[in-house]
C-alpha cells in the first residue's frame, strides 16, 4: 500500500508539472495547431488546462518565502475572493464568443491574451477559491453554469456557422460540452458549499 501510495503521488507530481508547463508547450506550433484545429479541444481542453496551469502555479509559489509579499498583496486586494469571482467570469464569457475564438487564430497577439488571462485567472482563483463565502460560491459557480450552457445551447442549435474556422459538426459537440460542463460546475457548487457548510458549523460549534 505504501508503495501504491507513493506511485500514486509520483504520477501526480508529473501530471501537475506537465499542467504547469501547459502554456509553454502551446508554444509549440504543432502542438498549438493540434489543440487549437478542433473547437471542443480548443475549448474544453486547452481552457480549463491553461486556468489549472496558472492555479498551480500560484500554489507552488505562495508557499515559497518570496512569494510570502505577493500573497498578502492579494489577501489585501481581495479579502472575500470578489475579484477573482469577477474575473473569471469576464475571461470566460469573453473566450466563449465566436468572434474572439476566430481572433486567436488569426492574431498571434490574441493568442498571447487569451493564454495570459486563463493562467492569470487560474493564480487569482486559486487564491480566492478559499475565502468565498457559501452564498458568493453558488453566484459564482451558477454564473459560469448558466453561461456555459446558453453558449452550449447556441453552439448546438444555430444552423450557421458561428466561428469562421470552424465546421458545424464540431460546433455542435462543442455545445453538448459546453452544457454537460454547466452540470458539472452544478455539482462542484454544491460540494464546495456543502464542505463551507460543515467547516463554518465546526467552528460555530467550536
Amino acid at each position: 500500500m505504501k508503495g501504491q501510495s507513493r506511485w500514486a503521488q509520483g504520477v501526480g507530481r508529473v501530471g501537475s508539472g506537465l499542467i504547469l508547463l501547459a502554456p509553454l508547450a502551446l508554444c509549440w506550433p504543432m502542438l498549438r495547431h493540434l489543440v487549437e484545429s478542433r473547437m471542443s479541444l480548443h475549448m474544453l481542453l486547452e481552457f480549463p488546462i491553461l486556468l489549472a496551469s496558472g492555479w498551480l502555479a500560484w500554489r507552488s509559489m505562495r508557499v515559497r518565502p518570496w512569494g510570502a509579499a505577493a500573497v498578502r498583496a492579494l489577501t489585501a486586494l481581495d479579502p472575500h475572493g470578489w475579484l477573482g469571482a469577477t474575473a473569471t467570469s469576464c475571461v470566460a464569457i469573453f473566450w466563449m464568443l465566436p468572434l474572439a475564438l476566430d481572433a486567436t487564430l488569426m492574431s498571434p497577439w490574441m493568442a498571447s491574451i487569451k493564454y495570459l488571462s486563463w493562467w492569470w485567472v487560474g493564480g487569482l482563483l486559486c487564491h480566492s477559491w478559499q475565502r468565498m463565502a457559501p452564498e458568493l460560491l453558488w453566484f459564482f459557480i451558477g454564473n459560469l453554469a448558466w453561461m456555459s450552457a446558453t453558449a452550449g445551447m447556441l453552439y448546438w442549435d444555430t444552423p450557421a456557422r458561428l466561428c469562421v474556422n470552424y465546421l458545424i459538426d464540431d460546433q455542435r459537440h462543442t455545445g453538448i460540452g459546453l452544457v454537460l460542463m454547466s452540470l458539472a460546475l452544478g455539482v462542484l457548487a454544491w460540494r464546495q458549499t456543502r464542505r463551507c457548510g460543515r467547516t463554518h458549523g465546526a467552528v460555530g460549534s467550536a
